[in-house]
């Protein structure tokens, strides 16, 4: 499968070449959106030789990670991999979350902290973080029967049909639930495989405290909005 690792990094100077790094090597194209960062984030990733995508305003997570798979469409790529540019989704991980992809048994793949037969004992989640993704994974089993233990994780895989899908019509902010609503909706098959993350190591997370508080309400919001929403595409 030719696969593309999307990265989306806002202020991510310090954190990139970890990444980077990890990366060379192991055969995957790269591509990092730089979401208008104000550091030197666009430069350490072309020094690395990534192909950098720089957004001219500050789109957040959606924009930058769809401005991904927008890009993945266009040049033919068969899968893409989020890895988010703060550098705690390890790449030794990327095999596991491809193979249900490469077999046909799931179109989207979420790299989880929480499953039951392997649950990451070491990563240290926030308070704000950890009751934000026990109500997200609330929320959406209430609005389609899917239970996925990690809801916020961002370290996921598509295949060409599920990126292709997004690549026209992705939720803007926290968008990690809303994306896996609307991947149900339409059809496709969602899996979750056992995964270890590290900390961050350096700058600052952007879910701050009022974001945190904020998360419930845009959640539900969101949630509402594709009930009331007419599908578009049904695979």
């Amino acid at each position: 499968m030719k696969t593309l690792i999307i990265i989306p990094a806002h202020n991510e100077e310090d954190s990139l070449p970890t990444l980077l790094g990890e990366l060379k090597g192991l055969g995957y194209d790269t591509l990092v959106i730089n979401d208008a960062s104000t550091d030197t984030t666009a430069a350490v990733a072309a020094a690395y030789g990534s192909p950098v995508a720089s957004l001219p305003a500050n789109l957040g997570i959606g924009g930058a990670v769809q401005t991904g798979f927008m890009y993945a469409v266009r040049h033919g790529y068969d899968a893409v991999v989020q890895l988010d540019g703060d550098a705690q989704h390890n790449p030794i991980w990327l095999d596991d979350v491809l193979a249900p992809l490469r077999s046909g048994r799931a179109d989207c793949v979420i790299g989880s902290r929480y499953t039951r037969e392997n649950f990451d004992v070491d990563y240290k989640t926030s308070f704000p973080r950890r009751m934000g993704m026990y109500f997200s994974s609330g929320v959406l089993y209430l609005a389609t029967g899917l239970r996925i233990t990690d809801t916020t994780s961002g370290f996921r895989a598509l295949n060409r049909d599920a990126f292709t899908f997004f690549a026209t019509d992705y939720p803007v902010e926290h968008p990690e639930a809303e994306a896996l609503c609307m991947l149900y909706r339409a059809g496709f098959k969602i899996t979750e495989v056992p995964v270890k993350m590290r900390g961050r190591a350096a700058g600052e997370s952007l879910f701050t405290m009022s974001k945190a508080a904020l998360y419930p309400y845009r959640l539900i919001l969101g949630f509402l909005g594709l009930a009331l929403k007419k599908r578009r595409y049904q695979r």
